[in-house]
């Protein structure tokens, strides 16, 4: 189960994700917010992409734990 403070991926492809925290959890305890602190895009790290710092919503297939 996910809960707020824990670092998540919210995975498009095994190679595209953005890294970020949890802010928000919906009713059903998935992901409802979450800032962005790193994007991942073809395996290379964007780190100047203008997202990062943001709060959105999941936009990909799925949520995972992120394990550093």
């Amino acid at each position: 189960m996910v809960r707020v403070g824990d670092k998540i991926k919210d995975v498009e492809d095994g190679d595209c994700y953005f890294v970020g925290e949890v802010i928000k959890l919906n009713k059903f305890g998935g992901v409802e917010l979450y800032k962005v602190i790193q994007i991942i895009w073809d395996g290379q790290d964007h780190a100047d992409d203008a997202l990062i710092g943001t709060v959105i919503q999941p936009r990909w297939w799925y949520i995972q734990l992120f394990l550093f």
